[in-house]
């Protein structure tokens, strides 16, 4: 980023002062918002230092009416061992649909506004240029809205999705849907903060809904259901007023990288190969597939060889990955395995591919590559089988799996996730390691 210039921009570029009160919009307003991003903003703040949240929603926009009949308030209930703590949240001012591209940009062109949060998935980082499906491209017309208002105070834009360097995977796809006028005003006017973003949001239930009004008497149809542990490191490179999100508990750091490596490679590999792997061996809850002793020691095999690329004390891991197990193991949140099987062509790139390459090859690599096989193994039983799968590149994913030869399979599967195809040693692998996963 250059040097900040204009003069609402000359707050130190190491991170300014939070503010006591001010307006956020947030792009993508499903469960994990909800449960993480907006419960930190209610807490960074109380009465006139309270921030309101003007939110839009992501791919569908029912959100939006169902939390407008109710006064934009929502359950959050919070599944501990022993108990559930319920409270309402009522830090949303309004819900939008995305569609409303108009309000985003008046938003945006407040100066009011200072902070734009994200959590449009991975997914939504790749959407392209076109405004009516790409958040990027419609947050790209609300920073033009802004510059032609005039406004010089910096805008935050803080992606809280699960991508490595999210914060610069947001900038790139922001610029690569502006107008060349918008690009060259930008460095001067926007902060693109990457964050890591940590609690497990389960799908909530109609009975979730009743211990809501039970212990509130509010009927609420917009509940959602998380674990106690959360965890948000956000780089603290903000020019502009933005919330006290450290008085809430999160973390303002230099540098996110390496909190990312570690939550991507060891919470979120594990996950992705217990989706996988644990619905192979016949389960269907996180927990279930934690208990299982085969399933066990692939996520083992997973932590051991994305920790050999952390650089981290052994001390300090092995912290959180005892903290990873106790989670996995709350039968009370009761995890879909299938919710988090989604978009695997795309999580397989940030959990599973880079610690491969980082070990130096599949033979070095076994339980990075049992995630890999994990994969394969559950889109062709899938397939196989007729029962339908969520992915953005579905299509090319059942057409690959079809494939009867099983080294043509795995090739034509990998190459649909590797840039320029895969190397024959890695399918060599793929192919040989799809024999050892556990079956039901």
């Amino acid at each position: 980023m250059s040097t900040p210039s204009t003069p609402a921009a000359a707050a130190s570029a190491a991170g300014a002062a939070p503010s006591a009160g001010g307006r956020l919009v947030h792009l993508g307003i499903g469960n994990f918002s909800r449960a993480h991003t907006l419960p930190y903003t209610a807490d960074a703040g109380e009465g006139a230092a309270a921030w309101r949240v003007s939110a839009f929603t992501g791919r569908s926009p029912a959100i939006a009416g169902t939390l407008e009949a109710q006064g934009n308030r929502y359950g959050l209930v919070v599944r501990e061992a022993d108990g559930d703590q319920v409270r309402l949240l009522e830090v949303l001012d309004e819900v939008r649909p995305a569609s409303d591209i108009e309000a985003l940009q008046r938003l945006i062109a407040d100066p009011e506004v200072s902070v734009v949060t994200l959590t449009i998935t991975e997914k939504g980082y790749a959407a392209g240029d076109d405004p009516a499906v790409s958040a990027p491209a419609r947050l790209a017309l609300g920073l033009r809205a802004r510059r032609e208002a005039g406004v010089e105070e910096p805008i935050a834009l803080v992606s809280c999705d699960n991508l490595p360097g999210n914060g610069e995977v947001l900038r790139e796809a922001v610029l690569s849907a502006a107008d060349a006028d918008t690009r060259d005003w930008f460095d001067d006017h926007v902060d693109v903060i990457s964050t890591m973003v940590d609690r497990i949001t389960p799908a909530a239930s109609a009975e979730d809904q009743r211990i809501v009004e039970e212990a509130t008497g509010f009927a609420d149809r917009a509940t959602v259901v998380t674990e106690p542990f959360t965890e948000w490191i956000v780089q603290d490179a903000f020019r502009g007023r933005r919330p006290a999100w450290e008085t809430a508990g999160a973390q303002l750091v230099e540098d996110v990288e390496v909190h990312e490596k570690r939550k991507l490679r060891l919470l979120n590999g594990a996950h992705s190969l217990m989706a996988y792997a644990g619905q192979l061996a016949g389960h269907e809850r996180v927990d279930q597939a934690i208990s299982d002793p085969a399933v066990r020691a692939l996520v083992d095999a997973v932590w051991a060889d994305a920790r050999a690329t952390l650089p981290l004390p052994a001390a300090e891991l092995d912290t959180y990955t005892a903290a990873l197990v106790e989670r996995f193991e709350n039968p009370r949140m009761a995890d879909a395995l299938d919710r988090i099987a989604a978009d695997g062509s795309v999580k397989l790139t940030v959990r599973a591919l880079p610690v491969i390459a980082d070990r130096g090859g599949p033979a070095q690599a076994s339980g990075a590559l049992a995630l890999v096989a994990a994969w394969t193994t559950f889109v062709t039983w899938r397939v196989a089988t007729g029962t339908a799968f969520s992915d953005p590149r579905a299509d090319e994913i059942s057409e690959a799996a079809r494939l009867e030869d099983p080294t043509a399979r795995v090739q034509a599967l990998l190459d649909i996730v590797i840039d320029g195809g895969a190397p024959q040693d890695l399918v060599d692998a793929v192919v040989a390691a799809e024999g050892t996963l556990p079956r039901a």
